[in-house]
């Protein structure tokens, strides 16, 4: 599976994500708790090829960082790390937003805590993946200028995604920009999360792919523990989410 195909897959969950908040059965402890040991070790994985990069190491790489050269796609290591970061950032937060928009739908906060920990990770690798990429001595102009594209293509759906949860959930504070997403939520013609079957969420999803077309020129796959946590999220809808199931099917096998 290609990278690309993670926009796709956090418009899809917000799609369902009503259902998802309002399910009968809450997500378990052992589904937050794998989602926790499935992130802490990509969140690792994701430090050493940083620290890899700021050392002035190799600068194409595998996806998990254990040689020092991809030969077969010779992407250059700082993209596919910029790419794979930025990206499943924006999964990553959508996710958070759904699993504490059901924890408001049930009164509790059984998800929260440890939900929101993995987003802040993520937000820390993210700031200091930027702090590399606007460094005149290790990129140049073109590529800063490109993954800063990719940065606020990823704020902007993220918000559009997830604004009528942070909405009917006040949970504005994870928006990417409180004060765009709040815009976004009352542009928006529907006032609810977007059903899959409806002519706007076609709309936006071509728009979506639109977004990320160049993503979608390279051959940066998502990686072992991507897919775990992936497969996990899910497994966690209901039943008749049937697109779900569909993706789940999609999946690579012995992950």
């Amino acid at each position: 599976m290609k990278l690309s195909a993670l926009p796709e897959i956090a418009a899809l969950l917000a799609a369902h994500g009503q259902s998802f908040a309002e399910q009968g059965n809450a997500v378990s402890v052992q589904v937050i708790g794998d989602y926790y040991v499935y992130s802490r070790n990509r969140f690792n994985r994701w430090m050493r090829l940083l620290d890899h990069l700021e050392s002035g190491g190799e600068t194409t790489a595998s996806a998990d960082g254990t040689r020092g050269v991809r030969i077969e796609s010779g992407i250059p290591l700082i993209r596919e790390v910029s790419e794979q970061i930025l990206i499943n950032e924006m999964l990553a937060r959508v996710w958070t937003i759904l699993l504490i928009a059901q924890d408001r739908h049930r009164g509790c906060s059984d998800s929260e805590a440890l939900a929101t920990n993995v987003l802040l990770g993520h937000q820390a690798l993210r700031r200091r993946l930027l702090r590399l990429c606007r460094s005149e001595e290790l990129v140049d102009s073109e590529f800063s200028l490109r993954i800063e594209h990719l940065r606020r293509e990823t704020e902007v759906w993220t918000d559009i995604l997830c604004c009528p949860f942070m909405k009917r959930y006040d949970l504005w504070s994870f928006a990417c920009d409180e004060e765009d997403a709040r815009d976004y939520f009352r542009q928006r013609q529907e006032r609810c999360a977007l059903d899959s079957d409806s002519a706007a969420w076609v709309a936006m999803l071509g728009g979506l792919r639109d977004s990320f077309s160049e993503v979608d020129q390279t051959a940066v796959l998502v990686a072992q523990d991507d897919v775990r946590i992936i497969r996990l999220m899910a497994s966690c809808f209901p039943a008749s989410c049937t697109e779900i199931n569909w993706l789940t099917a999609r999946l690579p096998l012995g992950v």
